[in-house]
C-alpha cells in the first residue's frame, strides 16, 4: 500500500506534457464548436435533396447566419488557442523543413495571397480551396466532418465546411519562401 501510495504521489508531481496538453484543450474546444454547429443545424430548415445549387448556397448562408448569431462574440484564438498555436506553429514548421525548396514553393505559389479574413465570416467563395499539405494534415490532430484546416496566405484557417465560415484564424505561420 505504501509502494503504491508513492507512486501515485510520483506521478500527481510529474508536468503534463505539453503538446498532449495542448492538444487536448484544441480537441475540448473543438468539441465544444461542433455543439454550437449542431444547434445551428437544428435550427435551419434541412435541405431536400436537390440538384439546384440556389437552395445549396441558401441553406449554407443560413447556417452560416444562425452560427454567427450563436457566436457573436467569436474572435481568433478561440478554437485553436495559445498553446495549441505553438503546436501548430512548430509541426508546420517541421513539415516545411522536411520538404524540397521547389516543394515548399509549390505550395506557397497555390496557396491564396492578400485574402482579408475574419473569424465568422463567410469564406470567399472566390477563393480556390488549395489541398492542405497531406503530410502536415497527418501530423495535426483530425478534426470532425464539419471541420477543416485550410491555408490562406500564411495563415491556417479552420473552416466549417456545411455554412462555408472562418471558424478560427492563426496568422503568419506558414513561411514565407524566398523567390
Amino acid at each position: 500500500m505504501l509502494l503504491l501510495s508513492l507512486l501515485l504521489a510520483f506521478v500527481q508531481a510529474q508536468p503534463a506534457n505539453p503538446t498532449g496538453t495542448a492538444v487536448l484543450a484544441f480537441r475540448h474546444r473543438v468539441a465544444d464548436y461542433i455543439k454550437v454547429h449542431n444547434e445551428a443545424e437544428g435550427k435551419v430548415p434541412n435541405l431536400k435533396e436537390t440538384n439546384d445549387p440556389a437552395k445549396v448556397s441558401g441553406r449554407e448562408a443560413a447556417l452560416g447566419e444562425m452560427i454567427r448569431s450563436l457566436r457573436p462574440q467569436a474572435k481568433e484564438g478561440d478554437v485553436f488557442g495559445a498553446d495549441f498555436r505553438k503546436v501548430l506553429e512548430r509541426e508546420v514548421r517541421h513539415d516545411f523543413q522536411k520538404r524540397s525548396a521547389v516543394d515548399r514553393k509549390a505550395i506557397v505559389q497555390e496557396l491564396p495571397a492578400n485574402v482579408k479574413l475574419a473569424v465568422n465570416q463567410t469564406y470567399p467563395t472566390t477563393l480556390p480551396l488549395a489541398t492542405f499539405p497531406a503530410k502536415l494534415l497527418n501530423r495535426l490532430p483530425d478534426l470532425p466532418p464539419e471541420l477543416e484546416y485550410r491555408i490562406v496566405d500564411h495563415h491556417i484557417v479552420l473552416r466549417d465546411v456545411k455554412a462555408n465560415i472562418v471558424v478560427d484564424i492563426v496568422r503568419g505561420i506558414v513561411p514565407t519562401i524566398p523567390s
